[in-house]
């Protein structure tokens, strides 16, 4: 009838589309109900596998767990028997980097922190991923700080697998060069190097770099890549580490 032209059918044309849309609405309440029948169990479906996943998953973190609490308990059995001790200060203040003045001849930036917090000249800096710096200059309420790639910072460090000690120094660029190695080492790709604290100047453990074999392809110089985000920072935290130095010239 909706090919019909007709203008005299015009309103039983009309009639019949009302009437035709209501059986057609009540037609499709099953096919309505079916389609969303076949949704939820669809969507029960779903959830049935993702909690079947959840569940192993739990498990799977639940072995880690209990491994990682054997072997904490194992860690302070070993550090009793050895009678070590921590030592690096869990004593520290987050500072807010305030100006940046990392040019090509010279790698500072300075922190809205200083003696008036517990600040003192030598205080390690680090950042989530270890040593960034250390403080050179100490104001009542700034200091600055020194970056490891300046080329007049040198650090004691040891290589965390070999043990073997050395001292990084900046080179003003990405990387930084180690001195002072044993010569005829061997050296572990991804190997952490770490403060040694020789000198007493600066609190041993601390994540200074690593060393990258794809780095090293001259074997007259030593390079390490240190640690991430060095020159991209908002937020540090100074260890307030007295220093043997400061000790003896207070007595």
């Amino acid at each position: 009838m909706g090919k019909i032209n007709e203008g005299n059918l015009k309103s039983l044309k009309i009639h019949f589309t009302d009437i035709s849309s209501y059986l057609f609405s009540i037609a499709g309440v099953p096919v309505s109900s079916v389609t969303k029948a076949a949704n939820e169990i669809n969507s029960i479906i779903f959830m049935y596998s993702n909690n079947k996943n959840l569940t192993q998953e739990n498990i799977e973190l639940y072995k880690w767990k209990d491994l990682g609490t054997k072997l904490m308990v194992e860690n302070q059995e070993l550090k009793k028997l050895l009678n070590s001790v921590n030592t690096i200060s869990k004593s520290f203040i987050t500072a807010k980097v305030i100006s940046n003045s990392a040019g090509s001849y010279i790698k500072t930036v300075t922190i809205n922190v200083g003696k008036k917090h517990g600040v003192n000249i030598g205080n390690a800096v680090t950042n989530n991923w270890g040593m960034v710096g250390r403080i050179v200059e100490v104001g009542y309420r700034v200091s600055r700080v020194l970056l490891i790639t300046d080329i007049n910072s040198q650090i004691p460090v040891y290589f965390e697998k070999t043990k073997h000690k050395a001292i990084i120094r900046g080179q003003n660029s990405d990387l930084l060069e180690v001195k002072y190695l044993k010569p005829r080492v061997f050296l572990y790709d991804k190997d952490r190097l770490i403060t040694s604290g020789d000198g007493g100047l600066l609190p041993r453990g601390l994540v200074v770099g690593e060393y990258v074999k794809n780095l090293n392809n001259d074997l007259n110089k030593v390079y390490i890549l240190p640690t991430r985000n060095w020159d991209k920072v908002n937020n540090l935290n100074v260890i307030l580490y007295q220093n043997k130095k400061i000790i003896d010239e207070s007595k």
